[in-house]
C-alpha cells in the first residue's frame, strides 16, 4: 500500500446534519465515493485510527472529534477484518487518563474492544525528510494504514487545522510545543508539519464537519454547524478542498505553502455531493498575523515593536497548563496573582497556552504596531 500522490487523489464531500443514526449511512456513502472500505481497507490491513485528541474536552465543546464518529469508523474496520488500534498524544499539558475519559474514546474503544493507546507510552523512531529531523511514534510509523479523524476547526497559528495538521499529533509529548520554539515563524513551521506528513505510511483522512469551531480555535472558537463528512486519501488535497468549500483563504494556511506554489490546488477532484449543494457557511476566521509576511531574519530585528502575546482573562483557574506547555518558559504562576505573568521578551507567540487553556482564559493580542499593519487590505 503506498500513500496517493495529492494530484491524483479524490475528495469526497457529504452531507452529515447530526451526531446521530443518519452518520454511519453518510460514511458509507462517502467511502464509496472512494472506491469502498474494502478496497481503500483490505482485510488484515493493520490500521491505526487517530483522532483529535488535542485535550480533555467533552464532545459537545467541539474541540475533539466526536465519539460517534469514531465509533462508526471502527464498526466498519472491524467488520473488513483489519487489525485496529487507536491512538494519539494529547497535549502534553492535560492529564491522560481524563482525556481519555471526558472525549468520550475510552468508551467507544472498550464498547468495541478495540486497544487505545498513548504515543508517549510507546516507542519512537528517528525519521529525517525534507531536511528536518523527526521523532515519529512508531505505532504509526509500522501501521499499513493510517485512518485520521481530524476535528474540522480554525487555529490561530495555522489558520486552519484539519487533515495535515492532525498528523502533528503523531510526535510523542513535549516536542510538539519544543517545535513551536524552533521554527517560531509559521512559515517554517508550515514546512516542517507538511514535511511530517511524508514520512509517514498512506493516510485515509475522515474529517469530523458535521459541528466545527470557528473563531479562535483550535480549542477557544465558537462550534459551529457545518454539517458534512469529508474524505480523502491525500492530506494535502483534503484540506485544498476545506479552504475551496468553507471560503479560507489558503494563503494563510502555511503549511499549504509549497504545494500551492506547485499548482496543487488547481486540479482538485471532488466527489460526492457537489459543494454548491452543500452550501457550507464561510467559517469565521481568527485574526491574520502581518508577521507571516516579515522573513525570519526581519522579525527579529523588529521583534520588540512587532509581536502577540497572550492576556490572560477572569476565567483563569489557575490550573498552571499554559505554564507547562510554554516552550520558552515564558510565563511564570507566581502566588497570590489570579493570572500567570508574562515575560515579553521571551514569549514568541507560538500560541501554545491558547492551545491548552481549559477555561479559555487566555486571548493572543497583537501589538499597536501589528494591529496597524493588519489593518491593510491583503494581510
Amino acid at each position: 500500500m503506498e500513500p496517493v500522490p495529492t494530484a491524483s487523489a479524490a475528495v469526497a464531500f457529504r452531507a452529515c446534519k447530526a451526531y446521530d443514526a443518519s452518520l454511519p449511512a453518510a460514511l458509507d456513502r462517502l467511502l464509496e465515493d472512494l472506491g469502498g472500505w474494502e478496497q481503500r481497507v483490505p482485510r488484515g490491513t493493520a490500521v491505526l485510527v487517530k483522532p483529535n485528541l488535542l485535550t480533555d474536552r467533552t464532545p459537545d465543546e467541539a474541540v475533539t472529534t466526536h465519539p460517534a464518529l469514531l465509533r462508526a469508523v471502527l464498526s466498519r474496520l472491524q467488520a473488513c477484518g483489519a487489525a485496529v488500534t487507536v491512538g494519539d498524544s494529547p497535549a502534553s499539558a492535560a492529564q491522560l487518563a481524563r482525556v481519555w475519559e471526558r472525549t468520550g474514546v475510552e468508551a467507544v474503544c472498550r464498547e468495541l474492544g478495540v486497544p487505545l493507546v498513548s504515543f508517549e507510552q510507546r516507542t519512537a523512531r528517528t525519521v529525517t525528510r525534507g531536511g528536518f529531523t523527526f521523532q515519529v511514534a512508531a505505532d504509526a510509523l509500522d501501521a499499513q494504514l493510517i485512518v485520521s479523524l481530524p476535528k474540522v476547526k480554525t487555529h490561530r497559528l495555522t489558520t486552519l487545522t484539519a487533515a495535515v495538521k492532525n498528523l502533528y499529533g503523531t510526535l510523542p509529548g513535549y516536542q510538539k510545543t519544543q517545535r513551536h520554539k524552533e521554527y517560531p515563524q509559521p512559515a517554517a513551521f508550515g514546512r516542517y508539519v507538511r514535511a511530517l506528513v511524508d514520512t509517514l505510511p498512506p493516510v485515509m483522512t475522515i474529517t469530523d464537519g458535521v459541528i466545527g469551531m470557528e473563531g479562535e480555535g483550535p480549542s477557544s472558537g465558537t462550534p459551529v454547524a457545518l454539517g458534512f463528512l469529508a474524505a480523502s486519501m491525500s492530506p494535502v488535497a483534503l484540506d485544498l478542498a476545506l479552504c475551496r468549500a468553507l471560503r479560507i483563504p489558503a494563503r494563510r494556511v502555511p503549511y499549504l505553502a509549497d504545494d500551492l506554489a506547485a499548482g496543487a490546488g488547481a486540479g482538485l477532484r471532488l466527489a460526492g455531493t457537489p459543494l454548491e449543494e452543500l452550501a457550507l457557511p464561510a467559517i469565521k476566521l481568527p485574526p491574520p498575523s502581518p508577521m507571516r509576511l516579515l522573513p525570519g531574519s526581519l522579525v527579529r530585528v523588529v521583534a520588540p515593536l512587532v509581536w502577540v502575546r497572550p492576556r490572560f482573562g477572569s476565567t483563569c483557574i489557575r490550573c498552571g497548563r499554559c505554564v507547562r506547555a510554554c516552550p520558552v518558559q515564558a510565563l511564570q504562576l507566581d502566588a497570590g496573582e489570579p493570572t500567570p505573568r508574562i515575560e515579553g521578551s521571551r514569549c514568541i507567540g507560538c500560541c501554545c497556552c491558547h492551545e491548552v487553556c481549559p477555561a479559555r482564559a487566555v486571548r493572543m493580542r497583537q501589538s499597536p504596531l501589528l494591529r496597524l499593519a493588519g489593518a491593510f487590505k491583503g494581510l
